[in-house]
């Protein structure tokens, strides 16, 4: 059997990078690294801090709608406590208001939900 050989000149560049003395190429490619490290660091923390802000919003959101509606809730409480009548115009208002609250509270908190699964990648 003729068996023949075929062989080519190595490139000289390739032999100098796998050889480790082409300082340049390596320089290169840890300065790509550095930047791509470095956007991903910037972005996760711009994440970090607009989850931050989302979620202390919403708690301030909470807050507010649970100090507006105390003074209805206690007044409701008290009526219904005396002997106040269900059917009352100023009970179904109070009634209609916390019903109001729970469906915010409820949507704030499918919300907040829904950005925490986001942030870890799941939907």
């Amino acid at each position: 059997m003729n068996q023949r050989r075929l062989y080519t000149e190595p490139d000289p560049q390739m032999v100098e990078m796998l050889a480790g003395m082409n300082a340049n190429a390596d320089l290169a490619v840890v300065q790509r690294t550095r930047r791509a490290v470095l956007q991903a660091a910037t972005e996760l923390s711009e994440q970090r801090s607009r989850n931050r802000r989302n979620t202390a919003i919403a708690v301030l959101t909470i807050a507010v709608l649970a100090m507006v509606l105390t003074p209805a809730i206690w007044s409701t409480m008290d009526d219904f406590m005396v002997g106040g009548d269900f059917f009352e115009a100023h009970s179904m208002v109070t009634v209609l208001i916390l019903l109001l609250f729970s469906t915010v509270l409820g949507a704030l908190l499918v919300g907040l939900r829904d950005g925490r699964s986001m942030y870890h990648g799941r939907r």
